[in-house]
């Protein structure tokens, strides 16, 4: 088989094990390649015309790519997200598409989201701009105790869960909001559920976990950041599509709310002419999507994929297939590939 490695991050010697496994390997651009360009959909269907599996990392895999790959039969990310790949595109064509949700990616993304929380809650920044410029602290310098805050989780999936579990023992309120799983799942999480509007005018923290998808791009905007208290925070460890940036810039500098924490943009990286790289450092934490990243959590995400591309090689289904309705038109094509056929 050959595999399409786009844009690999890490040492290269790691992918070995799908040569030693016979496979053909194609090794794209490093996504830490100093001045690195992404990729265009041209280069991508060009680079990918003849892969069976494409091992995704940053790019953008869309219908055209997919449509262009006649061979293909698994497009694989080493992390959790798949929103980068056209997924009802390759569902259609009998495309598998994987993820890899080890524990050391969820729990990271819910370790990092506290860990904003807490620096937006102690004024972190904000004192140490204060003791940077040769200041000392001042009574009006002084944080928020987390305990008996009221937190709302919007999205209580995998990241959520940790995140609410973690918290419990800080004596805590937590508020959710789901429409996708049961009142009894957030229950069982000690979470309340309730409505957005509800959430958002209760929470002292409001932190965004929901899947991104083209329904709820921008879900929270000004309606809703206007909905909040103007002593609450906003924490986004989920994706930034889901938020209206402008908005929360405004948002931010008309105090409408009193900080956030943003590790993830709607474009990335973040262009230098965002309204947000303008609003007050001191109120506003920016990361560039890495802050729950570990290197334990890279390998241990990239072993699962390459797991993945090896099963599905040999032909068997992958376990953290996230379009399994797809399995029986992916059966149908590899038969027809391997007899000759045709795998449309």
């Amino acid at each position: 088989m050959k595999v399409f490695a786009a844009a690999p991050s890490g040492p290269l010697e790691e992918l070995v094990p799908l040569r030693e496994a016979g496979h053909e390997l194609i090794v794209g651009r490093a996504a830490d390649q100093p001045g690195r360009k992404p990729y265009t959909e041209a280069e991508l269907i060009e680079a990918s015309r003849d892969a069976d599996v494409i091992l995704a990392y940053q790019e953008f895999i869309s219908r055209g790519v997919l449509e262009s790959a006649p061979r293909l039969r698994l497009v694989v990310v080493p992390f959790f997200g798949t929103d980068r790949i056209d997924v009802a595109a390759a569902t259609e064509l009998g495309v598998l598409v994987a993820n890899s949700p080890t524990p050391q990616n969820f729990i990271g993304v819910a370790e990092a989201t506290i860990g904003l929380m807490l620096m937006l809650l102690k004024r972190v920044k904000h004192n140490e701009a204060r003791l940077r410029r040769g200041e000392w602290g001042r009574r009006e310098d002084r944080g928020f105790l987390l305990r008996g805050s009221s937190i709302g989780l919007v999205g209580l999936g995998r990241v959520a869960a940790h995140v609410a579990r973690r918290l419990g023992p800080w004596e805590v309120r937590l508020l959710g909001h789901d429409p996708y799983v049961s009142a009894e799942h957030a229950r069982a999480l000690d979470v309340t559920p309730v409505d957005l509007p509800t959430l958002l005018g209760e929470s002292d923290i409001v932190s965004l976990h929901a899947v991104f998808t083209p329904e709820n791009r921008r879900m929270l905007g000004e309606k809703e950041l206007r909905a909040m208290k103007p002593s609450a925070f906003f924490v986004n460890t989920a994706r930034g599509e889901l938020v209206d940036e402008e908005a929360l810039a405004r948002a931010l500098e008309e105090r409408w709310i009193a900080g956030a924490a943003l590790d993830t943009f709607e474009q990335e990286p973040l262009p230098l002419s965002s309204p947000l790289r303008s609003v007050d450092p001191e109120r506003l934490i920016l990361t560039p999507h890495n802050v729950s990243h570990s290197e334990a959590g890279r390998q241990a995400n990239l072993r699962l994929a390459l797991d993945t591309i090896l099963a599905a090689c040999n032909g068997e289904a992958p376990e953290h297939a996230v379009n399994r309705e797809a399995i029986p038109r992916w059966r149908s094509r590899l038969l027809a590939l391997r007899t000759g056929g045709s795998a449309s």
